[in-house]
């Protein structure tokens, strides 16, 4: 270039001189081999770029004044006019034409592709125009402004002119060609080939950088981006690896397709944060998951139970990383989560079940017995009767904790599975073989409810095997307790059990069965485990009155230890206990007399207006007994008041027949053989005639065997009183003692159990219809008026914290309360009205 400058005002010297400047600024063939990776201001010198920048600077700057000069002597031209020649758009034109020329003239290496061709001149091209925008600076700040200020969207500044100029010559003919060879080189990739990741990043950044708005040149346009190379890239991979999932399913297994679709997905995330713009994110993760995930999913499905069968926990927590990308996906996989882990609890059980019974017809011999098609019967149903409550429980637990790990080492706690691993363990432990067998009633309720409180029996009873008590813990039964569904018919069987921990002082301890009761009540609400609440007040009061009897006693003149032995007497509220009082015919002894009769004068005394009723079934008591050898401490006998007042009869003679028992005693002809089985079984009585025919007939002689002999000094003849033995009995008990309506019945031992079965059961159904009841008028009270379903529906949804009501119970609670005057029906027939 020449060291003088062009005269101002010669757009045709002007360009001439800065041309080569251009030239240089740009890069020429010969330039673009030599340079293409070194700066432009080691190729133009300091001097030659200042008199490009001067030349330029000096046209726009004199052609402003001169066109001023004019502009004073001719008024008429508009502001348009004179905006359109102020700093000379014909060196923007000139500028235009001539990157026109410049970016149409590249040429092609031989064996050269385009994506090579294309990113080789990108390269040079750009920084040259970052460095030409710098030279033409003075026309960018102020006609190129002062143009697009003026709503000509069309002018750009000198860099954005290179942009476009080079998205309309170079990119718009050919980006098919140059996303071929990219989509190529991707699959070349994905195959294992090693291709030249800075030129996919080149060319796909030159993707972003020629979406220009040309509206707000400041704001980020993707849309070459996208139409250009997202769309294409996303159906080129979406066909890509539907076809090599679908051939790898076909060489390998659903296990291993899980670890190479992991690691698929994570080689194109870490691709798209090396290449594509942050807007490829979404849809390429939408467009993974439809082709690896959605396509399969019932493969993986089914994959899934397979993997919770052989407890995989590595790969069960794989399949739920790779199914959780897709949250359409988790609530199917919950759903199977959820069947299996009830179908594996109901087997659980019957496998239980089914070991129980084969352990108890190998005892019985019944297992050489094939052909004892009744027999084998008979030792199914008790297999099923005497399942241990603690195998049961225990079994439940078993399978909620394993799976609950599972939920959280493999699903992280997800909510939905924590939700299906409830529900599961809710269906499962409420219905299975043992809970609800086959053929059983709609409206029965689930037997878990009953075991789990002989379970709680076992815990908080001090007589249970310290073996067996080993892994038993409160926190086993809160467990189970938060799924079970009746939970009212825990409450009666648990009342029932607790009952008898108290009156027969068999409890642990108050503690523990205050902690037990506490943890229910936090469970639940006060009301419900109310009644369990003042049974435990019940018997505080109790030992107070009993330590008062007892200094009453100790006070009164003819007091004397021998004849005034001690009582433990439990005064209980009747509507809170669950004891039925029977009117049975007892005789108490002559020892017994006094105490009996001064301890109710002393409570009728106190609490004027009560009524006392003796529950003679009940009641438990010491005997000391001495009747060994000469020498030998004396027995302690525990036994039950009827058993007591047979032996205290004994004082009087060591033979007695039947007959005489009877008279002294009163009782029935089936309390008293209940009552000498024990007797008779621990040789404690000698019985003449022997055999279970003359045990009722009244001239039967039993005789106390003195001096007694047994290995142990203290002896439970209480525990040994069943009914069992009087089963060949029932028909001959009727008439033999002429009180045979006061006893308790006894045609065998499953028959008592039955009875007390079917007693807790009324009390259960009693207990929902008055809960019902009282359900519906809270209701109605509020409402006043509501349609049947919605009534059902309230019901149902105030009662489920209890138990769950069946609609046929709550219709049988409507149709009571109309009968009551509670409830009317409205005329339309499909509603009721409350009357107040």
């Amino acid at each position: 270039m020449s060291e003088v400058l062009p005269r101002s005002d010669d757009l045709e010297a002007t360009w001439n001189f800065v041309q080569p400047g251009i030239n240089q600024i740009l890069g020429n063939e010969h330039s673009l081999e030599t340079t293409a990776d070194k700066r432009v201001d080691k190729v133009l010198s300091p001097s030659m770029y200042m008199e490009v920048y001067t030349a330029i600077y000096n046209y726009c700057v004199n052609k402003s004044r001169t066109t001023g000069h004019f502009n004073a002597d001719k008024p008429s031209l508009t502001s348009q006019n004179q905006t359109s020649i102020l700093v000379g758009s014909e060196i923007y034109d000139k500028l235009k034409r001539y990157l026109r020329d410049y970016i149409s003239n590249f040429q092609r290496r031989p064996n050269e592709t385009f994506l090579s061709f294309y990113v080789r001149h990108w390269k040079r091209f750009t920084i040259g125009a970052i460095f030409l925008n710098h030279t033409f600076d003075y026309m960018n700040r102020y006609w190129v402004q002062k143009e697009r200020s003026d709503g000509k969207r069309h002018i750009f500044d000198v860099n954005t002119l290179c942009l476009m100029t080079w998205k309309e010559v170079m990119f718009d003919p050919n980006s098919g060609m140059l996303v071929d060879e990219i989509l190529g080189q991707i699959t070349s990739e994905r195959e294992g080939r090693v291709i030249n990741r800075g030129s996919l990043t080149t060319v796909i950044k030159s993707f972003v950088a020629l979406g220009i708005d040309p509206q707000d040149l400041k704001k980020l346009n993707l849309n070459v981006y996208i139409q250009v190379f997202e769309k294409p890239f996303l159906s080129k991979t979406e066909q890509y690896y539907r076809d090599y999932s679908e051939t790898y399913l076909q060489t390998h297994s659903v296990t291993e397709y899980i670890t190479e679709a992991q690691n698929i997905i994570q080689r194109e995330e870490q691709g798209m944060a090396i290449y594509w713009d942050d807007h490829t994110k979404k849809p390429l993760f939408v467009t993974l998951n439809e082709v690896l995930l959605k396509d399969h999913a019932e493969k993986l499905q089914a994959e899934f139970i397979k993997l919770l069968d052989s407890r995989n926990e590595a790969q069960i927590s794989a399949l739920y990383s790779l199914m959780q990308r897709d949250f359409t996906l988790l609530p199917k996989l919950a759903s199977a989560f959820e069947e299996y882990v009830k179908l594996t609890g109901e087997k659980e059980v019957s496998k239980l079940i089914s070991a129980h019974k084969t352990a108890i017809m190998k005892d019985s011999g019944n297992n050489t017995n094939s052909n004892n098609n009744n027999n084998n019967k008979k030792m199914a149903l008790a297999a099923t009767n005497t399942l241990p409550p603690k195998e049961y429980i225990k079994k439940l637990l078993e399978v909620h904790r394993l799976f609950k790990r599972i939920t959280s080492n493999c699903f992280e706690n997800n909510i939905g599975f924590v939700k299906a691993l409830d529900n599961a363990c809710r269906a499962y432990i409420n219905t299975n073989e043992f809970a609800m067998p086959p053929g059983s009633s709609r409206i029965a309720t689930s037997k878990t409810a009953e075991m789990l409180a002989k379970y709680s029996d076992q815990l908080l009873k001090r007589s249970t095997k310290p073996e067996i008590l080993k892994d038993m813990s409160v926190d086993d039964i809160m467990m189970v307790f938060k799924f079970l569904i009746d939970k009212d018919a825990f409450e009666s069987h648990y009342r029932r059990l607790f009952a008898k921990r108290l009156i027969h002082g068999t409890s642990t301890a108050a503690e523990d069965e205050e902690t037990v009761i506490q943890r229910l009540q936090s469970e639940n609400s006060m009301e419900y485990t109310g009644k369990i609440t003042k049974m435990f007040q019940d018997v505080r009061l109790s030992k107070i009155l009993e330590g008062e009897f007892d200094i009453a006693m100790k006070k009164a003149e003819d007091y004397s230890p021998a004849t005034c032995p001690e009582l433990q007497p439990f005064v209980l509220a009747e509507n809170m206990w669950p004891f039925s009082y029977q009117d049975v015919s007892l005789k108490l002894p002559d020892e017994l007399m006094d105490s009996h009769q001064k301890l109710a004068d002393m409570y009728t005394s106190k609490h004027n207006g009560r009524v006392l009723k003796w529950l003679w079934p009940l009641c438990r008591g010491e005997l000391r007994a001495d009747i060994g050898k000469p020498g030998r401490p004396p027995f302690i006998f525990t036994v039950t008041l009827f058993q007591l007042s047979i032996l205290m009869l004994f004082n009087r003679g060591d033979v007695l027949t039947l007959e005489q028992i009877q008279e002294g005693t009163n009782l029935s002809i089936q309390n008293i053989a209940a009552s000498m089985v024990p007797f008779i079984k621990f040789k404690l009585l000698q019985q003449t005639p022997p055999g279970l025919d003359s045990l009722i007939k009244p001239d039967t002689e039993f005789k106390l065997a003195s001096p007694y002999k047994a290995l142990k000094t203290n002896i439970n003849f209480a525990g040994g009183v069943k009914n069992d033995i009087l089963s060949s009995l029932t028909s001959g008990a009727g008439g033999a003692g002429g009180h045979g309506g006061d006893g308790v019945p006894g045609d065998s031992a499953r028959h008592g159990e039955m009875t007390e079965a079917e007693e807790t059961e009324k009390e259960i159904a009693t207990a929902r219809q008055i809960f019902l009841e009282a359900c519906i008028v809270r209701i109605m009270k509020a409402q006043r008026k509501l349609p049947h379903s919605m009534l059902v529906n309230e019901c149902i949804a105030q009662s489920h914290t209890r138990f769950n009501p069946k609609v046929s119970m709550i219709k049988r609670a409507i149709d009571s309360l109309i009968q009551k005057g509670y409830l009317r029906r409205g005329e339309d027939g499909e509603s009721y009205t409350y009357l107040a």
